[in-house]
């Protein structure tokens, strides 16, 4: 159980399937906030926000994906983790997911155990860990500047909005710039002891982070069949 307690927003039309992921957090030792509908959802969000939400693709009134955008376009909530629910195991819905926005994808059904592992990876992601080597001082690489205490990005003195898993795997690619980075040691650094990913999944939020940089994209360099690292500076 986690020394603090963390509350978790779970949305979901659904009454079995929402008794099923709350049933499957409570026994992990989090608070779970429960809505049936993106508009009970917005409501609880425009109060204090939860530390993380866990929401379905399928709602009644609007899809997951919109309320995975509307979360990240509040400045209020755009760091908040969030983990999609998809009935479907194809790779293009775990794509859309993460182009809304979302940190992770889970497909239907889960294993209540994956379900707790998956959060507790988000929010991972979306902090430092206390003691972290990382925490001690802000990262600095050609025009790109992270600080892991303070979850902020810029790029040419810009501020970049990125979502916790992109913060993470940016975070990994500045801890040693210029080293290759597979794509497996990427998934293996950032999701430990949860399966599922796929490569595809990492280039999606690899694609995510090269749109926000925008004019400074060119730093993220692509590696032919090995995987990323920061390009070398003129």
């Amino acid at each position: 159980m986690p020394d603090t307690v963390v509350r978790v927003l779970v949305v979901d039309s659904d009454p079995t399937g929402r008794q099923e992921i709350c049933r499957a957090l409570e026994r992990s030792g989090f608070e779970l906030l429960e809505t049936s509908s993106a508009a009970q959802a917005g409501e609880v969000l425009r109060g204090e926000p939860p530390g993380a939400v866990v929401v379905d693709t399928l709602l009644s009134d609007q899809s997951g994906f919109a309320v995975c955008r509307t979360i990240r376009e509040s400045p209020e909530t755009k760091d908040v983790p969030v983990l999609m629910l998809s009935r479907s195991s194809s790779d293009m819905d775990r794509i859309l997911a993460l182009e809304a926005g979302a940190d992770d994808v889970l497909a239907r059904p889960f294993f209540p155990r994956e379900l707790a592992l998956r959060v507790r990876s988000v929010l991972r992601r979306s902090g430092p860990a206390p003691g972290s080597a990382r925490e001690a001082a802000p990262l600095e690489y050609g025009p790109l500047r992270l600080d892991e205490l303070r979850r902020s990005v810029t790029a040419g003195g810009i501020a970049v909005d990125l979502t916790g898993t992109e913060f993470a795997v940016l975070a990994l690619l500045m801890s040693k710039p210029g080293r290759a980075f597979t794509r497996e040691e990427i998934l293996a650094d950032l999701w430990s002891g949860a399966g599922g990913r796929t490569l595809r999944v990492l280039d999606t939020h690899v694609k995510g982070i090269r749109r926000k940089l925008g004019e400074s994209a060119w730093i993220l360099e692509s590696v032919h069949g090995v995987g990323y690292r920061l390009a070398g500076l003129p």
